[in-house]
């Protein structure tokens, strides 16, 4: 009874305690999940309050990595889950507009879009995806699937994807309807054609001089903080960032063979070649795995077309083997195994036939009676035809056909198939004349990097960055040390460091570094890398600092270019009365160019020269104008010659260059990031992916 009080007075405590164990180990679960309990849950985005569900994200991912292996690319999966991200994030921005728009698909848009007349783009989709004739069938096999003796599995995967089409279809044609909208938004009235036709109908003939500003020395002129800051702070929106971001510095070792490695590597070479002349057929690389081996058949003809394999083969005897090329660390050798005169190339004619084997038989019949192949090849029971197709009998997909046409004569039908139904009809149209034909072994080598040599890459890295524990320390101890630093901005948003493959986990630690720590050692000989990375700084403002290093020297370059332009003006302005006395005191000969208003660049000055456009638009012909500062240099001009022999003003002619140069057509292709404007979008991708 005792003991039962005490447990009783101290039941509270435990009531405490027990709720604290519970509490640590929920929150533990979602530390190790990558997740809190106040964070992420199942959101791998939000765009403007909308979210977008890991579930459906995981999906599309899937799908978009069957397509590309489909495609046979090979893609970097944080690329690819990153991109899809972004189409996700597109998506929910099109379909807010689409419903403050109230646009909608009716089933009659849909209907004629999916199987009716306006079926093309879904007709060849679904050809090219489904190998059947067009939409329509498609539908009637999903959704009469005994009609085709179609297991139910099978018709269930095909409705799936019938009503995933038919959502893709649906939003193509609201994107479709919204884009239309949108091309209305911005177009050209009379005064946008007359203003966008004046600006290029004259050009200006000018001469001029001018004192690049690297004439002068930059230590003779000082960039305060101060005059950096002003410059920053007048065009801040300029290094505006749509994301927080992190300046990182990274160093990248590449796992290559080492000297040592590349010796052994000829070594092997050179052991193989002798084994390979010292045995029959390849048995001499029986013990020697390294070395692929890929043994054909290869016609005189197409030996000719491969020059280094052609002059390695003339100077072989049968049974000998050379080296045919060393590119990098890959190795050719070619060992010749026979030679002789054999049929390389024939025509056949070829049908499949869906039927009985009487049927098939009568079919043959028909053809060998003098009946013509297209005729025969219009029976419904041919479901596929082709006239003289080329077959090379050296081909090892041909193999088969080799054997079935061996003995054949040529200019008669046959079928090869003693099957009761279905069956193959073939007929040798010409046996091209024999040629030479090699029995050619083609054996491969690459020196990889042996494991002493990955260990050592391994083990130097990870000794500079423990000796090298600070951001500072790693940037500035690397070339000592053999190593090169590369700076990278990274984001929520970037898939990998620096175009690295393979490189997401270094991004995952990057984003949840602290300012000056340095990272550990990433990578390893699946990679092709060992990476290790420094977090610089983090920006988390809305803009890109002015104490970035970047931005900081662009600045003070500018800054110090002001300061150069105020004197050499002073130097000059009213020194000189033409522009030859100019030239003159700037030490440099008279120069000339044209100009319009429209265009971007100026000959001989250079690109956005906004304020000398301007004051070669407004001089009157022959006045001098200047000295003025440009971008480069201090400018003394004066127009020579107005040019307005130009075409006459045509309205619709310019209302078209208009839409296209400042309209809707010039805007379209931005039109995700016109859709984001002021919104919130939050990626949460490195919380699910380390």
């Amino acid at each position: 009874m005792a003991t039962l009080e005490k447990i009783r007075s101290k039941s509270a405590l435990l009531l405490i305690i027990v709720g604290a164990g519970l509490l640590a180990f929920i929150i533990g679960d979602f530390f190790t999940s990558g997740r809190t309990l106040f964070g992420t849950g199942t959101t791998i985005a939000k765009v403007d309050g909308n979210k977008i569900d890991i579930q459906e994200f995981q999906r599309r991912v899937q799908e978009a990595s069957q397509q590309a292996q489909a495609q046979n690319q090979r893609m970097d999966n944080a690329v690819l889950q990153q991109q899809v991200l972004n189409s996700m994030i597109a998506e929910k921005l099109f379909e807010n507009e689409i419903n403050d728009l109230g646009l909608t698909v009716t089933d009659q848009e849909l209907t004629e879009m999916m199987v009716g007349k306006n079926s093309q783009y879904v007709d060849r989709m679904v050809q090219q995806q489904l190998g059947v004739p067009d939409a329509k069938t498609a539908h009637d096999m999903a959704f009469n699937p005994t009609k085709y003796g179609m297991q139910q599995a099978q018709a269930q995967q095909l409705q799936a994807y019938w009503l995933d089409l038919e959502k893709s279809v649906e939003r193509m044609i609201l994107q479709q309807k919204f884009q239309n909208l949108f091309a209305g938004t911005l177009v050209a009235n009379e005064l946008d054609a007359k203003a966008l036709y004046d600006d290029n109908a004259s050009t200006s003939h000018v001469v001029y001089a001018k004192q690049d500003y690297s004439t002068l020395k930059d230590e003779d002129f000082e960039a305060s903080e101060s005059d950096i800051n002003a410059l920053y702070n007048d065009e801040k929106a300029r290094y505006a960032i749509d994301e927080p971001s992190r300046l990182a510095n990274y160093i990248a070792v590449s796992i290559v063979p080492s000297e040592a490695d590349i010796l052994a590597g000829q070594k092997k070479v050179e052991d193989a070649l002798v084994a390979l002349n010292s045995n029959a057929e390849m048995q001499g690389l029986a013990d020697m795995p390294e070395f692929v081996v890929d043994r054909r058949k290869i016609s005189q003809t197409d030996l000719d077309k491969q020059a280094r394999l052609k002059s390695a083969v003339d100077s072989l005897s049968v049974g000998k083997a050379v080296l045919v090329s060393k590119t990098g660390n890959d190795y050719l050798l070619a060992k010749l195994l026979g030679k002789e005169m054999e049929v390389a190339d024939v025509k056949i004619d070829f049908l499949a036939v869906q039927g009985s084997k009487s049927q098939v038989d009568s079919l043959v019949g028909l053809l060998n009676s003098g009946v013509s192949l297209d005729s025969v090849a219009s029976s419904p029971l041919v479901a596929q035809s082709q006239k003289d197709m080329e077959i090379s009998l050296l081909d090892a997909n041909y193999a088969p056909m080799k054997e079935l046409i061996a003995d054949r004569a040529t200019g008669v039908y046959f079928t090869p198939d003693t099957l009761a139904e279905g069956g193959r009809i073939f007929r040798v149209n010409e046996r091209k004349a024999p040629v030479a034909v090699y029995d050619l072994a083609s054996v491969t080598f690459t020196t990889e990097p042996s494991n002493a040599t990955v260990n050592d890459l391994d083990a130097a890295l990870r000794k500079y960055v423990e000796e090298n524990k600070t951001a500072k320390d790693f940037v500035e101890h690397a070339q000592e040390a053999g190593y090169t630093t590369f700076p990278a901005t990274v984001t929520a948003s970037s898939p990998m460091i620096g175009n690295l493959n393979d490189s997401h986990n270094a991004v995952a630690w990057v984003m949840d570094a602290k300012k000056g720590q340095v990272s550990p050692v990433f990578g390893d000989i699946q990679t092709g890398r060992f990476l290790a990375v420094a977090l610089d700084d983090i920006y988390d403002g809305g803009y890109v600092p002015v104490r970035d290093k970047q931005v900081h020297a662009i600045l003070a370059s500018r800054a110090i270019n002001n300061k150069k332009a105020a004197k050499l003006i002073a130097d000059y302005e009213g020194k000189a009365k033409d522009i030859a006395g100019y030239a003159q005191l700037m030490k440099t000969s008279v120069d000339t160019t044209t100009v319009n208003f429209g265009q971007y660049m100026i000959p001989g000055l250079g690109m956005n020269e906004s304020v000398v456009m301007g004051k070669i638009a407004n001089a009157q012909k022959g006045a001098l104008v200047g000295p003025l500062q440009g971008n480069n240099a201090v400018i003394v001009m004066q127009v020579t010659e107005i040019d307005n022999a130009g075409r006459p003003f045509d309205l619709n002619e310019n209302t078209i260059r208009y839409n296209q140069q400042r309209g809707a057509a010039r805007m379209i292709n931005t039109l995700d990031r016109i859709l984001i404007g002021n919104k919130k979008v939050t990626n949460n991708i490195n919380a699910f992916y380390k």
